[in-house]
């Protein structure tokens, strides 16, 4: 059995900045999505605010389709520097986002009880 030439080259290799950027994109999510159902955030991305006003199953799904459809095509084209580029960019920015979040909850921490 012969197989296509469209298969030729083609395989899926997620490097360890792939993994992190998934992995960090999961702790944004469940970060944000406590903070949003405590009432001591709010989502300024329209369309993943959308997303929280239907369910948060709905945002976390979202968030996670979203992320790794995108992360998905640059690994299909990991050949590209900018798509590697691209990928550690985005697992920088997680991290970003996320020590941000951990510096948040341990505000809140520190705060708690709210209002007390």
């Amino acid at each position: 059995m012969q197989v296509g030439s469209w298969t030729q080259g083609a395989s899926f290799y997620m490097s360890p900045a792939s993994v992190a950027l998934l992995m960090l994109n999961l702790l944004d999510g469940l970060f944000t999505l406590l903070f949003l159902q405590l009432g001591v955030a709010e989502e300024l991305n329209p369309v993943m605010r959308v997303a929280y006003e239907q369910s948060p199953l709905v945002f976390m799904f979202s968030k996670l389709l979203i992320v790794n459809a995108g992360l998905c095509l640059l690994c299909l084209h990991r050949k590209l520097k900018a798509s590697r580029f691209a990928i550690r960019a985005g697992a920088v920015v997680y991290a970003i986002i996320v020590v941000y979040h951990l510096a948040f909850l341990a505000h809140l921490v520190s705060h708690w009880p709210f209002g007390a």
